[in-house]
């Protein structure tokens, strides 16, 4: 047997013969899947070999080097024998196996497969009857899960259509194999599937509704909630292989599809289409108080004057020793006001500083206020905390922990960095939120849009139907620095005028230009000349990119290598090797002194996913539950276990959306050419930099990506529509 073999498993014909059948990886993909009584067919040339037992006799045994498994469905007498056999079926043995047989005949399979349990428990017990029928389910996802292995379907994809369709994925998939679009398999697999063993034609209406789907689908991973009709014949024209006349008979099954709508010449997925318009219409629900119970008869109590207000806030200008500006006094007031308002503003505008003050106010008007802080992001929820004073939570982490009966009629909620907030998340927050809660939506429509489909914030921004107020005036930076004026041209789209970068001595947003082959050693070099020593993070790499040049993976891996040399190894234990030397997931070594940042979110100790810190000890290792070393996080020491050193990666850089919420004092941009390079990254990036910003590598790409619409702005989204109508 070669090396390839996945694994060997024995036993008896029909008649009696024993067999040992070697099977190969590409037929039998996982072991897990082969379990005793079970019934296979195996096809190949059977040979006569001699094998040595663990006793030391030697003995002869017929093996086949499988061509062909298959793992079938126990029927008529083999049910008897696989039901006797199986270990999952705990007392039931030959005796009423057969009895079982004998009363129902051929039937007994349906009695089991339906889970008739009242018929089964004339012969067995209705606890045995429970357990012989999981026992077969259990059976049949095994022989779909090997059967969707051999067809080449992966596992990961395999497992989502058998937890979703249990012991009847097999026939869902032979009466359509299209369905598997929908658990994310790939189309071209999935195509010729359907095509090569099932036999479906070219344009038959399942694959013509399916490639539909799927290019809507795609369109979801490009951010867009529909597609013009225009567009979705050239990508259906594409996925059916450069046939516009199939394109074509696919647009005319659409009348009688329920998976997709098409309004005045767009195309929408039902589901997005039902999120969308959910969303719209709970939006403007809430601008009007939802319900007389609810907000309205609530807010007609408190806002009814808004004159006690502005004496809140003469208190409160004088209690902190500072002055709101117009515009931020105009925020708090027509915050306070509805049930329903947007605060916006670019980068640095004050936006936090208006929060706190519109809690005072809140509170000072309604006593026991419930107060619920919310980001996207596990570093901009410690952030908006570290910044109000008040605890702070990822949307995610509200879904989660908070129970929707305990949010009581009058409690706040305010979310910030809603322009990273996509239509689906949004639509999960409103469903949480009952009646009679106030919502408040922070953020900037400029900065980075979200990941996932739609868009919410860049919708209601600038709509008269939603109370909404604009930040203008930067404050982070000071107009000395450069930094705004500069952050403004690329706003606007318009080319900056780049400050001379004259090293550490300078200051405002420089451009470094250099080739692609030397972006990564003048980034290093940059980083030093401004200070940088992989200290601390006065100065911050903020990379557009994970993986490739100039990407996070790399230059950690660099700067790591350049600032760790001969520092204390970081120790770990594992399960299966003891105590071993700590790595991140890329394998890059955790010492002593490392910058890090904490990928998850641990609300048992306090670290959110983006906190950034440093390891400063190495601890003796000693059971696996126990710390193995240091880290500081804002200040904060944490004795962190080996499961949860798992969630350190090196963060001498870091992507420009794990920055989103943080500032820095001087910060570095690798600029290459990549379909990610984006006006809203660039802008986002920029205003990270408090003191200096120093962008290296292919300006023309940089200007290129400046002057380009922002990728929000080229997404198709129902949203604004829905909203008029429903406004």
């Amino acid at each position: 047997m070669d090396g390839s073999a996945a694994l060997i498993f024995s036993g008896k014909t029909d008649d009696g013969d024993q067999y040992v059948a070697v099977c190969d990886y590409k037929l039998v993909p996982d072991s897990s899947l082969v379990d005793k009584g079970q019934h296979w067919t195996v096809r190949g040339i059977p040979t006569l070999r001699e094998s040595v037992g663990s006793n030391g006799f030697k003995f002869k045994e017929t093996q086949i080097e499988a061509t062909e498994a298959e793992l079938i469905r126990p029927s008529g007498r083999n049910i008897i024998a696989w039901i006797a056999e199986s270990p999952d079926i705990q007392g039931i043995g030959q005796v009423k196996a057969s009895k079982l047989y004998d009363l129902f005949g051929p039937a007994l399979v349906d009695h089991i497969e339906q889970k008739h349990i009242a018929a089964l428990a004339e012969v067995i017990s209705e606890d045995a009857a429970e357990l012989l029928c999981h026992a077969f389910s259990k059976h049949q996802v095994a022989n779909t899960l090997l059967w969707l292995d051999q067809v080449g379907i992966q596992r990961r994809i395999g497992k989502k259509v058998t937890d979703y369709y249990k012991d009847k994925a097999q026939a869902r998939i032979e009466a359509n194999p299209y369905v598997l679009i929908s658990f994310e398999a790939n189309w071209k697999t999935v195509d010729e599937l359907a095509r090569q063993r099932f036999g479906i034609a070219l344009d038959d209406p399942r694959r013509l509704e399916a490639a539909i789907e799927e290019s809507l689908y795609r369109g979801l991973k490009d951010g867009h909630t529909c597609l013009p009709a225009s567009q979705l014949r050239t990508r259906l024209s594409t996925l059916l292989g450069n046939s516009y006349t199939l394109a074509d008979q696919a647009f005319a099954r659409g009348a009688v599809s329920t998976q997709y709508r098409e309004i005045d010449g767009v195309y929408q997925p039902t589901g997005t289409y039902l999120i969308e318009s959910y969303l719209a219409k709970r939006l403007h629900e809430m601008v009007a108080g939802e319900s007389a119970e609810g907000q309205a008869g609530l807010f007609s109590q408190l806002s009814g004057d808004l004159r006690a207000v502005d004496s809140i806030l003469d208190a409160y200008e004088r209690a902190h020793g500072m002055a709101l500006s117009d515009e931020q006094r105009h925020a708090v007031l027509k915050s306070t006001g509805a049930h329903l308002s947007l605060i916006l503003g670019r980068a640095g505008t004050g936006k936090t500083t208006v929060l706190k003050a519109l809690y005072e106010v809140l509170e000072e008007l309604q006593p026991g206020l419930a107060i619920y802080q919310l980001a996207l992001a596990g570093r901009a929820a410690q952030r908006m905390a570290e910044a109000t004073g008040r605890e702070s939570m990822t949307i995610a982490g509200f879904l989660t922990k908070i129970d929707p009966a305990t949010i009581s009629m009058g409690s706040v909620i305010v979310v910030d960095e809603m322009s990273m907030v996509d239509v689906i998340l949004m639509y999960r927050l409103l469903r949480h939120i009952p009646s009679g809660v106030r919502l408040i939506l922070v953020g900037d429509p400029s900065q980075l849009p979200p990941i996932g489909p739609g868009l919410v914030l860049h919708a209601l921004a600038g709509l008269s139907s939603i109370p909404q107020t604009e930040l203008k005036v930067v404050k982070r930076q000071s107009r000395a620095s450069g930094i705004p004026q500069v952050a403004a041209a690329i706003r606007n789209h318009q080319a900056p005028t780049w400050a001379d970068y004259t090293g550490q001595t300078g200051g405002g947003v420089s451009f470094v230009n250099c080739t692609p082959a030397l972006l990564e050693e003048t980034a290093h070099q940059i980083y030093e000349e401004l200070g940088g020593t992989g200290q601390d993070y006065s100065v911050q790499t903020l990379s557009i990119t994970n993986a490739d040049l100039g990407g996070v993976k790399n230059l950690n891996a660099a700067l790591h290598s350049r600032y760790r040399q001969g520092a204390e190894l970081v120790h770990c234990h594992d399960a299966e090797f003891g105590t071993v030397g700590a790595t991140t997931l890329d394998r890059v070594p955790l010492k002593v002194g490392d910058l890090v940042i904490y990928t998850e979110n641990d609300y048992t100790l306090g670290l959110r996913n983006g906190s950034l810190g440093k390891i400063i000890a190495a601890l003796p290792v000693g059971e696996p539950d126990e710390p193995c070393c240091v880290c500081d996080f804002e200040g904060t020491e944490y004795h962190l276990t080996t499961r949860q050193m798992n969630a350190l990666k090196h963060s001498y850089s870091i992507t420009v959306h794990k920055s989103q919420g943080s500032q820095f004092k001087r910060v570095i941009v690798p600029i290459r050419e990549s379909r990610l390079l984006d006006q809203t990254l660039i802008y986002t990036a920029v205003t990270r930099g408090v003191d200096q910003v120093v962008l290296v590598g292919d300006e023309q790409a940089a200007l290129k990506a400046i002057k380009a619409p922002a990728s929000a702005a080229r997404r198709h989204i129902t949203l604004p529509a829905l909203l008029e109508v429903s406004g």
